[in-house]
C-alpha cells in the first residue's frame, strides 16, 4: 500500500508520505498493555540553511475498544520545539513546530508508545449477527453509511454492483460476504497511486487501499456501515453488526492475501479510524490523516531532506493454503 507524494519545495514546503491509518464492544478480552509492546515514530529534518517555521504533522496510536496505548518517551530537538495533540474525531494527530532552525541543523522529533491491541478475532457465531437499522445507528456511526473521499458509495456504478448483489434470502453475515467476494473476483493486486471505489471497479486493479474503498463503498450502497482501519503501511476495512443481545461489533476484513472472510493477522497498531477527516487547515475532507511536514521560510542551497518514522510497511503474509 506503501505510497509517497513526491516532494515539492515552493514558498511552504509541504512534503507528504504514504496513508498510515473504533471496534464497538468486542468479544474478546480488553488489551493490556505491557512494557515490551513499544511502537515509535517521529521525524528528522536536515536544512542546509537557516529555517523559520517548521510544522510537521502526522498521525499516533490513541485509544480504541480493541486497543491502549500510551506515551512513555519523548525526545524533542530544538529545545524550543513544541508537540501538541490534536483529536481528529478519534484519531490522534501530533503537532510539531519548530520555530527556528540553523544552517547545518538537524531537528528531530521522536514518540515512543507503549501499545496493546487486540489481534482480529472472527466473530464466534457469525451467522446469528445482524445488521443494525439505520434509525438505530446513534450520530458517529450514521456517517458510516455516507461517502467520502476515494468511498464514492453513492455512484451510480456502485450502487448498481451493490444492488445487483443483493441476496434478501440469505443472512446479513453472507451479504457482506457476497460484496467482499466481488472484490476478490474482480479486483487483481497491484501496487500503484491511490484511486478510489470507483476506479478500482472500472480498471479492476489495486491495492490494499482501493480493495478496501470498493468493499467499503459496496457496504455502504447496501446500507451496511463500514470503515476504513489504517495501520503502519496498510490498510484494511470493518462493518458494524449486531450480536443476538443487542451489542455493537465490528467484524475486520483483510482484503490482501487470502484469509478467510472475517479473520487478519493484523497486530500492527492502529493510527486511524475512518475515511473522512476534518484537517485544520484544510478546507477539503481528507481520506486519511497524512504526515506532512510545512516550512514558512527556507534560505538553503539544497532542498531539506525528511525521513519519517516508521518506515513503510508491509501487506499482510498470506494465508496458508
Amino acid at each position: 500500500m506503501a505510497k509517497y507524494l513526491s516532494y515539492a519545495l515552493m514558498i511552504v514546503l509541504a512534503i507528504c508520505a504514504s496513508a498510515q491509518a473504533q471496534f464497538g464492544p468486542v468479544e474478546t478480552p480488553t488489551a493490556q498493555l505491557t512494557d515490551g509492546d513499544t511502537f515509535e515514530t517521529g521525524f528528522t529534518l536536515q536544512v542546509s540553511g537557516t529555517t523559520l517555521g517548521v510544522t510537521a504533522t502526522f498521525p499516533v496510536p490513541s485509544n480504541w475498544e480493541d486497543q491502549q496505548a500510551e506515551l512513555v518517551h519523548q525526545e524533542l530537538h530544538p529545545n524550543g520545539a513544541n508537540l501538541r495533540f490534536v483529536d481528529l474525531d478519534g484519531t490522534r494527530q501530533a503537532r510539531v513546530d519548530i520555530p527556528r532552525l540553523s544552517a547545518g541543523d538537524t531537528a528531530k522529533v521522536l514518540l515512543r508508545f507503549r501499545v496493546a491491541r487486540q489481534g482480529v478475532t472472527p466473530p464466534s457465531d457469525p451467522q446469528q449477527l445482524i445488521l443494525p437499522a439505520s434509525k438505530d445507528l446513534d450520530r458517529d456511526q450514521r456517517k458510516y453509511l455516507l461517502p467520502s473521499p476515494f468511498v464514492e458509495s453513492r455512484d451510480a456504478k456502485i450502487t448498481g454492483v451493490a444492488n445487483s448483489l443483493a441476496k434478501p434470502s440469505v443472512t446479513p453475515w453472507e451479504q457482506v460476504k457476497a460484496y467482499y467476494d466481488f472484490v476478490h473476483e474482480n479486483v487483481a493486486y497491484e501496487n500503484g497511486p491511490m484511486k478510489g471505489a470507483v476506479a478500482a471497479l472500472d480498471e479492476g486493479r489495486g491495492d490494499c487501499e482501493e480493495m478496501t474503498t470498493l468493499f467499503v463503498a459496496l457496504c455502504r450502497a447496501g446500507n451496511v456501515p463500514a470503515r476504513t482501519v489504517w495501520v503502519p503501511g496498510h490498510c484494511y476495512p470493518e462493518f458494524l453488526t449486531k450480536t443476538d443481545d443487542g451489542t455493537d461489533r465490528w467484524v475486520a476484513v483483510e482484503m490482501t492475501g487470502n484469509w478467510p472472510f472475517g479473520q487478519s493477522p493484523e497486530k500492527r497498531p492502529i493510527l486511524q479510524k475512518g475515511d473522512n477527516f476534518r484537517i485544520p487547515g484544510s478546507r477539503r475532507p481528507q481520506h486519511y490523516v497524512k504526515q506532512e511536514l510545512a516550512i514558512r521560510d527556507y534560505k538553503g542551497t539544497t532542498p531539506p531532506v525528511v525521513t519519517w518514522l516508521p518506515p513503510p510497511g508491509k501487506e499482510p503474509p498470506r494465508a496458508a493454503q
